[in-house]
């Protein structure tokens, strides 16, 4: 004799959260309307994610002055290692991304500029020459052949700044970082406002995305050599 052959079970379900959400207090939903809120679900997590990436992970910068030509043009854009940072600090020689507020406007932008040395470190500024530990700064971008205005390339004791005694050695303090605009002439920098707090630290640039030309990694990540 023949068993009688058991009725198969329908497929479980799984209805998004927000629906069930919506069900819990009461609010019966149909079918469509499980669906539109299974795309509102999904909308808002990644619009949850997006939010904790460009807090904590990466974010986008765009670099609208010429303090740190030649090595970035006006008008260059930047994605920003903040993770990394968390667990190791930056290298002297690359280009970071900092908060700054202006003494006269109270305004805070955030700022590109190279970092130069870190706390315990001396600086000194002597006949347009930068010295770390009391060794001159002789890496290309202090030096660039592709600028051939070699006044742009002395770092000026101007009257104005807070380096203007170029008898004097400043040490960096700890947790603190020193930073110029490789444009030495048209940067508003270190010499002028001192230094840049760990605090204020956001992070690396470390892929360029404009202008398209110069599309590709920097500061040395993955083997870079900008």
């Amino acid at each position: 004799m023949k068993q009688p052959q058991k009725a198969k079970s329908s497929p479980t379900v799984h209805r998004p959260l927000l629906a069930r959400a919506v069900n819990a207090l009461g609010i019966t939903t149909s079918s469509l309307t499980d669906n539109i809120l299974s795309w509102v679900q999904a909308l808002l997590f990644a619009g949850i994610a997006a939010t904790l990436i460009i807090v904590f992970v990466v974010m986008r910068v765009n670099v609208p002055t010429p303090s740190m030509e030649p090595t970035i043009p006006v008008g260059s854009s930047f994605f920003v290692d903040k993770i990394s940072y968390y667990f190791r600090k930056p290298t002297p020689g690359q280009f970071i991304v900092f908060w700054h507020t202006n003494a006269r406007t109270r305004e805070t932008d955030r700022l590109v500029k190279r970092l130069i040395a870190v706390g315990g470190q001396t600086v000194q500024i002597k006949d347009c020459i930068v010295f770390v530990d009391g060794k001159p700064l002789t890496a290309p971008q202090f030096d660039s052949p592709s600028n051939p205005d070699k006044s742009r390339q002395c770092y000026y004791n101007d009257p104005r700044s807070l380096m203007s005694d170029p008898s004097k050695v400043w040490t960096v303090p700890e947790r603190d970082y020193f930073v110029l605009g490789d444009n030495s002439t048209n940067s508003e920098d270190g010499r002028f406002w001192g230094f840049v707090k760990e605090r204020e630290f956001i992070g690396v640039p470390f892929l360029q995305v404009w202008p398209t030309d110069r599309l590709g990694f920097v500061n040395g990540y993955f083997g870079s050599s900008r």
